[in-house]
């Protein structure tokens, strides 16, 4: 029986299976066209369980977290998000999500964000959320703009690189949107 964490209208949110999602977790890190959004190279079948197997091992006080997102109709893999280095001392944590290729531009990404900075700020010493985004990923800059993230400092692992780095504020969160 599957646990279901989280939803929206068109999804569902569930902790990450080895025995569930190794063919879609290793289908999307695989595949050459959502790896050119990725800052790495596309993975092996090993890889793709040690991503399952990372995500597993989460402690309610690790500094990550990841769901594998269903839709609610079909039940089909859309993606995975969730969040990683959780800075507590910064008071910081940076997101990440995938969306499976079939559905690019649908708004999965879009109904998904919300859901997402709910989670990342009900932990009590996230005060910023940020996003990591490639430049040429114009959908993601878009998806993250369009819930109030703006150009941020980069953290310093980031610094000569040439991504975009987007955050929102508890603050500016709250003030448009109803925790």
């Amino acid at each position: 029986m599957e646990v279901w964490l989280y939803g929206t209208d068109r999804l569902r949110w569930r902790a990450l299976s080895m025995r569930h999602d190794q063919a879609s977790i290793y289908r999307q890190f695989a595949d050459p066209d959502m790896c050119r959004f990725y800052d790495e190279p596309a993975c092996t079948l090993a890889e793709a369980q040690d991503i399952i197997t990372h995500y597993t091992n989460a402690s309610p006080h690790s500094n990550f977290a990841r769901f594998a997102m269903f839709s609610t109709l079909t039940g089909a893999f859309v993606g995975t998000c969730g969040y990683h280095f959780l800075n507590r001392d910064q008071g910081s944590v940076e997101i990440g999500y995938d969306i499976w290729k079939e559905f690019w531009r649908l708004g999965y990404a879009r109904e998904m964000l919300p859901q997402l900075l709910n989670i990342c700020f009900a932990l009590p010493e996230v005060e910023l959320v940020y996003a990591v985004i490639l430049p040429e990923n114009i959908a993601s800059i878009l998806t993250v703009t369009g819930a109030g993230f703006t150009t941020i400092t980069p953290p310093p692992r980031l610094a000569g690189t040439s991504h975009q780095v987007m955050g929102i504020t508890r603050a500016a969160y709250y003030s448009t949107t109803s925790p």
